[in-house]
């Protein structure tokens, strides 16, 4: 690219005394302009959204988009994760109106999204309303707030998949997610919208009871730290155990509308290049 610039510009050299300086700066610039515009507008665009288990989901994605040839070219992801929030906490982020403000400015085909894991205190709503965590009402306003922010990652008409907690080490904290994820699944099949999607959290084991571990067996049957030692988060090992199983319902819920992750290249060059 460099050396095709420098050819056009010594051949417009001698255009000087004829269109002058500032005529030459716009000739040479209409020349060496790229299509920047052009290139991001075709893309697929994937926001991960919500707390910092999210960001683990993020990391194993975006590690399976770069191994691809055709996907590196052709998807796009936002990391949009804020440690420390959730659905609680509006005074600091209220994730309803900020998943819409993304969804207006990215505008993503679709949300993969995981919030609740610092939701275990009081609530302050969108209007500064504060509900005591243990109260009578907490779980009825924070259902609203669940409800709340699948109208906003909803409101551009992305798709959204609401990930489920996983297993955690701590009972309180497994408990927890345990209720949470159950409110999460009611208040999906409740907002009643095809594009609006629940998703189980991945499972070590994918059958019987499922029980924290912070080992286990990598790609290559290597006995690996797939958690963290908060007992919440995954290392990078597990974020690429987990990875393969979320891509899987990404590209699925993709295909649902037509758009094939890693089969574009495939129409533009001849070649399917996944893997």
């Amino acid at each position: 690219m460099l050396r095709s610039v420098r050819v056009g510009f010594g051949t417009l050299v001698g255009l000087v005394g004829l269109v002058g300086l500032v005529g030459l700066a716009a000739v040479a610039t209409f020349v060496a302009g790229p299509p920047v515009a052009a290139e991001t507008a075709n893309k697929i665009k994937i926001a991960f959204v919500g707390d910092s288990i999210v960001d683990n989901y993020w990391s194993g994605i975006s590690r399976v988009v770069a191994a691809d040839a055709c996907m590196k070219k052709t998807v796009e992801l936002g990391r949009y994760a804020k440690n420390g929030t959730g659905l609680t906490r509006g005074d600091k982020l209220y994730w309803p109106r900020q998943v819409a403000k993304i969804g207006e400015s990215f505008q993503p085909q679709m949300f993969v999204a995981s919030v609740g894991l610092n939701d275990r205190q009081f609530i302050i709503d969108a209007n500064g309303a504060r509900t005591p965590w243990g109260s009578p009402s907490w779980l009825d306003k924070y259902r609203a707030e669940i409800t709340e922010f699948l109208k906003g990652a909803s409101a551009s008409k992305a798709l959204v998949l609401l990930i489920g907690l996983p297993v955690m080490r701590e009972a309180v904290d497994n408990t927890d997610a345990i209720e949470k994820n159950k409110m999460f699944a009611e208040a999906v099949a409740q907002f009643n919208n095809p594009r609006v999607q629940y998703v189980e959290p991945w499972r070590l084991n994918a059958t019987g009871e499922e029980a924290f571990t912070s080992y286990g067996k990598d790609k290559n049957d290597k006995m690996v730290q797939i958690r963290q030692t908060d007992g919440q988060h995954f290392t990078v090992a597990g974020e690429d155990l987990v990875a393969p199983y979320l891509f899987q319902k990404i590209a699925a819920a993709l295909a649902n509308i037509g758009v094939q992750l890693g089969k574009t290249c495939a129409t533009t060059t001849g070649t399917n290049n996944t893997q």
